[in-house]
């Protein structure tokens, strides 16, 4: 018997090619070798992470715009609202009092770290969408950051964390840079 891959010769009871290895046709065998790919080819279940990629991208620049938007929504609410309800509730209550001051200061606070998360949501979402190699941990910076913003930003960097952070998400995420 010879193979029919290599055309070497192989005794009549060989199950496979001494040569190639190749399954031999015609051997009594009692199951069907499985074709698989060698070890060193990395294997990545259904492209998890390239199927996630898009949508991860879309989300965090929804993200971005709304934090923005919440910026500006802050500003109305701590210059309009605010002085209007201190002055119904605190007849003292003046403009440049230090109960002011200490208001507007908070808001001054709050809207610099909304902005900065703000800003790391659209590095990720331009990150994720460019394929760059420093865009997963972008996004997963991102994502821990958001798990604190109940409920929208916990489910974004829950979603994040699970697509991005295991090992074989790295490896794939590897395969798909642009360089």
């Amino acid at each position: 018997m010879f193979c029919d891959q290599c055309g070497r010769e192989a005794p009549s009871e060989a199950r496979f090619c001494s040569n190639c290895g190749r399954n031999l046709p015609g051997a009594n065998q009692p199951f069907q070798a499985v074709n698989t790919p060698p070890a060193y080819f990395p294997v990545y279940p259904a492209a998890r992470v390239n199927s996630h990629l898009r949508v991860l991208g879309v989300l965090w620049l929804i993200s971005g715009i709304l934090q923005t938007m919440s910026v500006g929504w802050l500003w109305f609410v701590g210059r309009m609202v605010v002085p209007s309800i201190l002055t119904s509730i605190t007849p003292a209550f003046s403009p440049g009092s230090p109960l002011e001051r200490v208001i507007l200061g908070g808001i001054v606070f709050a809207s610099m770290i909304i902005v900065l998360q703000a800003l790391l949501s659209f590095v990720a979402a331009w990150g994720l969408f460019e394929r760059q190699s420093w865009g997963r941990v972008a996004a997963i910076i991102a994502g821990i950051f958001a798990l604190w913003r109940i409920p929208f930003g916990t489910a974004l960097g829950i979603y994040t964390l699970w697509v991005l952070l295991p090992a074989s998400s790295e490896a794939e995420y590897r395969s798909l840079v642009r360089a």
